[in-house]
C-alpha cells in the first residue's frame, strides 16, 4: 500500500508502478489526507503529519510519477479545501511543520493552501516547459460525512456510537451531521468532472463542478508558490524538474530491436492511459474550523 507518510514508501510506489508496465497515467488525483489532528505528530520522516499527508507526500509522489503522465493529454487533480482560508493571511513558510505552534485546523488549513499552492506552480512550470498536455487543477469537494469523525471525537468513541443501539446525544449529534454534509459518493462528483471532462481551466480551483474565480489574493501568491516548490524539493528529498522528468523517461526507454528489414507500424507509447487515484479524504465545512466536516476528500 502506499503510505504518504513515508518517503520512502512513495518513491518505491513509483518504482513498483514502472515495473508493472501498465501504460501512461491519464489523470492522477492527490485525494488522500488528514484533517484535525488534535497534537502535533511526526511523521517517520521528521514532519508534522498532516503537512506530509496532505501536501509533502502528495508532491513527491506526482514528481516521481511525472515521467509516466500521457504526452497524449494528462491531469494532475488536487483536492484541496475552502478550508484553505483558515490559512490567512497567506502560508507561514516559518511554521510549515508546526515548528512554532501547532493547532489541529490552522495546520489542516495551512496543507490545504499548500495544495492550491502546488497546483498554481506546477501548471505554472508546465506552461513555461512548453508542456500544453498538462492540466493541473484544484477543487474543494464540499463537507463529506465520511469517518473522519475518529479524529474528531477518537475511533473507539466513533466506533462506540455507531453500534450503540437506541438514542443518546452522540449518536444524535452524529446523525445531524448527514443534514448537512454531502455522502461520500456526492463529495466524488467534483473529481469525477474534472477527471473526465477535457474543456478545464488551467491552474484554477473548482468547485461544485464549476471553476470559483471570487478566490482570496493569497491562494494567488507566485513568490510563495515558489518558496513552497523549492522548500518541498528540499524536505522531500528530491528535483522536481519537468523538463529533466522527460528527459530520463525518454532515456530509459526501451531500445527498438525490430530488424532494418521488417517495417513496424508507429506505435504511440502515450495511448495506454492509466488513471491513479489515492484513497479517500473527506473536508470540513466552508465557513471555517468552528464547524466539523468529516475527512479531507474523498475519491
Amino acid at each position: 500500500p502506499l503510505d504518504l507518510d513515508d518517503f520512502s514508501n512513495v518513491k518505491e510506489f513509483a518504482n513498483l508502478y514502472k515495473g508493472l508496465e501498465l501504460g501512461d497515467i491519464s489523470v492522477l488525483v492527490n485525494n488522500a489526507g488528514v484533517m484535525a489532528i488534535p497534537s502535533r505528530e511526526l511523521t517517520v520522516d521528521g514532519y508534522e503529519r498532516t503537512f506530509q499527508s496532505n501536501h509533502l507526500g502528495h508532491f513527491v509522489l506526482t514528481a516521481k510519477l511525472f515521467p509516466f503522465l500521457s504526452r497524449g493529454g494528462a491531469k494532475v487533480i488536487n483536492v484541496s479545501s475552502s478550508a484553505a482560508n483558515i490559512a490567512a493571511p497567506g502560508l507561514d513558510m516559518e511554521n510549515l511543520n508546526g515548528e512554532k505552534s501547532y493547532g489541529a485546523w490552522p495546520s489542516y488549513g495551512l496543507s490545504k493552501l499548500a495544495n492550491i499552492l502546488f497546483t498554481n506552480e506546477l501548471q505554472k512550470k508546465a506552461d513555461a516547459a512548453g508542456q500544453d498536455w498538462l492540466t493541473t487543477v484544484a477543487l474543494h469537494p464540499g463537507a463529506v460525512n465520511t469517518d473522519l469523525w475518529r479524529y474528531i471525537v477518537g475511533e473507539e468513541k466513533l466506533k462506540e456510537i455507531k453500534e450503540k443501539e437506541g438514542f443518546s446525544i452522540e449518536s444524535l449529534a452524529l446523525s445531524a451531521t448527514s443534514l448537512f454534509t454531502l455522502t461520500p459518493e456526492e463529495g466524488a462528483s467534483t473529481q469525477i468532472f474534472l477527471a473526465a471532462t477535457d474543456d478545464l481551466v488551467k491552474g484554477a480551483f473548482y468547485e461544485e463542478m464549476k471553476e470559483k474565480t471570487n478566490v482570496l489574493p493569497f491562494t494567488k501568491d507566485e513568490e510563495k508558490a515558489k518558496a513552497l516548490w523549492d522548500v518541498s524539493e528540499e524536505l522531500g528529498g528530491i528535483e522536481f524538474d519537468l523538463v529533466e522528468a522527460i528527459e530520463v523517461e525518454i532515456d530509459e526507454s526501451p531500445e527498438d530491436d525490430t530488424p532494418d528489414s521488417e517495417e513496424s507500424p508507429e506505435k504511440d507509447t502515450h495511448d495506454s492511459a492509466t488513471a491513479v487515484v489515492e484513497a479517500p479524504e473527506e473536508d470540513i465545512p466552508e465557513d471555517g474550523a468552528e464547524e466539523n466536516e468529516v475527512e479531507d476528500e474523498n475519491a
